[in-house]
């Protein structure tokens, strides 16, 4: 006879990735579990950079409005020579998820946000002092065994999700192995407050004698990055007036500032063999350790939480088979690695071996950006792989200049409603399913089981915009054309999203046969409902 399940889902893991999944999952009702074994939320700025991507999914959440204040948004990256001269700017302006595409932060006031938030989430327990030390699998649910207070205590769950860090317990005790490289250049990372500059935008010195970067974030906080040399002290950079004269040489305004927290660390691109085990799946950095130049490690985690979370949502109440989750880490690893790849080709840039290889670097990169379209791909950070999977759960779509193919994230504009009210798409669109549809487009026959919320699109501005419309489905005018240009892109009259707002599939003049074709990827999945 199997034990009592305790709960649906085991988070081990209090830092972003945990805690924004056992909210998406508690937002559900999902009776989750949330360990750690410090004794509460760790109190240190790890991450400095929070994306648009990340920002849409706190909104999912309903946590934006505690976090979005201590956010600085929109900032980007001023480059500067080994003569301390200005070569190269990115400042992205666009917003295609609804939020700038780079934003400023302290990560241990969003843990500490995130933390406290769980209190509105009835279905959610979470608990600090609590270390994981053995798991047991079965073929329906797993068994944990905690410590707490020299006491041993075993929880069971249907699934468990390891969020607990590059040196993942979890993952050792299921002899996951990682893939990729350790780098043998150290980096001093020191973080400060007191700023008096009101510069915004991180600035990167791409100096062989010493690559630097200096990021100003929230509270008027400053992180300075100054890698190190092959065969230098870490204990003796770490010292007070080294440090400080290696910060008076980039700006002397900050020298004197209090001291918040001082660190050496080996930068990392790696990623974890398998992704799942059984009942267990691995999540952020116990899956993938990203190097830190494009910002992108929690981030990363943070999409791993999303796709993760409708997964175990549509398989715990939806009646999903488990195969379902076997699409997490064909859809996520490529991504995840194609950003390694990417912070490594920054990191190669901000690290020149010599004044020569800086010098035919830079000149190239200026050289580059007098062509506009060159220009607008690094300025508008379009080189940034777009969240998009080539294998997984979705319906291809043979039309090659659709602006958003299948299986990648749609945008998030503006929509108005019949109130005059305008707000993000997403606030509109529910947990589950959705369809976007011109509003004279005839209602598409959805797969049985497949219960999404309508929302029907009026094209142009000066058209009726009705009050009221089908009781299933809501009417919105596309104020910013944003939706016009996906679906006309696209030769389509409707989408079908997922829960996490990626495209499922479009539907086109031959509505039967698009319609039955996501059914049938539908009810391979959902089998129950079929």
């Amino acid at each position: 006879m199997n034990p009592t399940l305790n709960f649906d889902v085991i988070v081990v893991g209090t830092g972003p990735t945990g805690l924004v999944l056992a909210h998406l999952l508690g937002n559900h009702g999902v009776r989750t579990l949330v360990i750690d074994k410090n004794d509460g939320p760790v109190d240190e700025a790890r991450a400095v950079t929070i994306d648009d991507e990340s920002l849409r999914t706190l909104q999912a959440t309903g946590m934006l409005p505690e976090v979005l204040p201590n956010v600085v948004q929109g900032y980007g990256v001023h480059y500067y020579s080994w003569t301390n001269q200005l070569f190269a700017k990115i400042e992205p302006s666009s917003r295609e998820y609804g939020y700038p595409k780079r934003n400023a932060f302290r990560q241990q006031l969003l843990v500490q946000a995130l933390s406290q938030g769980m209190t509105r989430q009835a279905s959610v327990s979470l608990h600090y002092g609590h270390e994981l030390t053995r798991l047991e699998q079965h073929d329906d649910h797993v068994n944990a065994t905690v410590l707490h207070e020299g006491q041993e205590h075993t929880y069971t769950a249907r699934w468990l999700v390891a969020c607990d860090g590059g040196r993942s317990t979890v993952r050792e005790l299921l002899g996951i192995t990682l893939e990729g490289s350790t780098y043998k250049e150290k980096w001093l990372i020191a973080d400060l407050i007191g700023r008096a500059s009101p510069f915004r935008h991180t600035r990167t010195y791409c100096d062989p004698q010493r690559p630097a970067i200096r990021l100003p974030g929230p509270q008027s906080t400053v992180r300075y990055e100054f890698m190190l040399h092959p065969g230098e002290d870490p204990e003796a950079v770490l010292e007070d007036t080294q440090l400080r004269s290696w910060i008076r040489g980039r700006d002397p305004q900050d020298a004197g500032l209090r001291l918040l927290r001082k660190v050496v660390y080996t930068f990392h691109a790696r990623v974890a063999t398998r992704w799942r085990e059984g009942r267990v799946l691995l999540a952020g950095d116990a899956a993938h350790l990203t190097p830190p130049f494009a910002g992108q490690g929690m981030n990363s985690g943070v999409r791993d939480a999303v796709n993760l979370a409708w997964k175990l949502v549509a398989n715990l109440q939806h009646g999903a088979s488990p195969q379902l989750l076997e699409s997490y880490q064909q859809e996520r690893k490529p991504h995840a690695w194609a950003l390694i790849q990417m912070a490594l080709r920054i990191g190669a840039f901000m690290q020149p071996k010599s004044r020569l290889g800086a010098a035919l670097a830079q000149t190239l990169l200026k050289v580059v950006c007098l062509v506009p379209a060159a220009h607008d791909y690094i300025l508008h950070l379009k080189f940034k792989p777009k969240p998009r999977f080539f294998e997984g759960f979705f319906v291809p779509w043979n039309i090659p200049q659709a602006k958003i193919p299948s299986a990648q994230l749609m945008t998030q504009p503006l929509v108005e409603l019949p109130n005059g009210q305008t707000l993000l798409l997403d606030d509109l669109l529910g947990t589950g399913y959705a369809v976007l549809q011109w509003a004279d487009a005839p209602e598409l026959p959805l797969p049985a089981g497949m219960q999404a919320r309508v929302v029907r699109v009026i094209r142009h501005a000066d058209d009726f915009l009705p009050a009221t419309t089908a009781a299933h489905a809501l009417c919105v005018r596309d104020v910013q054309h944003e939706l016009a240009a996906v679906l006309d892109s696209a030769q389509a009259q409707a989408v079908v999203l997922r829960p996490d707002r990626y495209v499922m599939g479009y539907v086109g003049q031959d509505v039967a046969k698009a319609c039955g074709t996501i059914a049938q990827a539908f009810h391979t999945v959902y089998p129950s409902q079929d």
